[in-house]
C-alpha cells in the first residue's frame, strides 16, 4: 500500500535527519611560504611570509577547531636570536627573527615561538559553516634582521619547524 507524501512535511524530515549530533574528524594542516629578506647591505631589512591553516571536516561536523601555531627556534636553538647560516665557507651568520603579523619597534620583543620565554603563538579558531567543507585562515609571518655589520658574502639559510595544535 502507498501512501502519498504530504510535500510540506519534507524539509521538515529533512532538517531533523540532520539535526542529530554527527561528530565526524576534522583534519587540519599548516603550511607556510618562504621568508627571503634579499641582499643585505648592513640597514634593517623585513620581509614576510604566509602562514596557513586549514582544516578540512566531514559532512555533518559542525564543531569549532580552536588552534594554536608555533614556529621553532630554528638552527640557534634559541629564540632570543635565530640565525641563518652561510652556506659554504668561510662559516658566518646572520642575526635575524621572526614576528606575528608586524615587525615591532624594538627588535627582538613579542617574537613568534612556542608561547615559552616571553615568545608568542598565532591562534585562531574555524568555525564550520554548513556546505563549506574546507575553511583557511591565514597568518603574517614577519621577519627582521636588523642592522649591523655586513657578513661575508654568499647565500644564507635557516629552517623553521612550524607546528599546528588544534582541537
Amino acid at each position: 500500500m502507498n501512501l502519498p507524501i504530504d510535500r510540506r512535511f519534507l524539509p521538515a524530515l529533512l532538517l531533523a535527519a540532520l539535526a542529530g549530533e554527527v561528530i565526524g574528524a576534522q583534519s587540519c594542516t599548516v603550511a607556510v611560504g618562504t621568508l627571503a629578506f634579499g641582499a643585505y647591505a648592513g640597514a634593517q631589512v623585513n620581509s614576510s611570509a604566509t602562514l596557513t591553516v586549514t582544516c578540512t571536516r566531514a559532512f555533518g561536523d559542525l564543531s569549532t577547531v580552536n588552534y594554536t601555531a608555533s614556529l621553532s627556534a630554528g638552527s640557534s636553538g634559541s629564540y632570543a636570536q635565530r640565525r641563518l647560516t652561510r652556506a659554504g665557507l668561510p662559516a658566518d651568520t646572520l642575526n635575524y627573527n621572526l614576528y606575528l603579523t608586524t615587525v615591532p619597534a624594538t627588535l627582538n620583543t613579542s617574537v613568534w615561538g612556542d608561547g615559552t620565554g616571553g615568545t608568542v603563538v598565532a591562534s585562531g579558531s574555524i568555525v564550520p559553516a554548513w556546505f563549506i567543507f574546507t575553511e583557511t585562515r591565514t597568518h603574517t609571518v614577519a621577519g627582521a634582521i636588523a642592522a649591523g655589520a655586513v657578513p661575508t658574502a654568499g647565500a644564507y639559510s635557516d629552517s623553521i619547524v612550524a607546528t599546528l595544535v588544534y582541537n
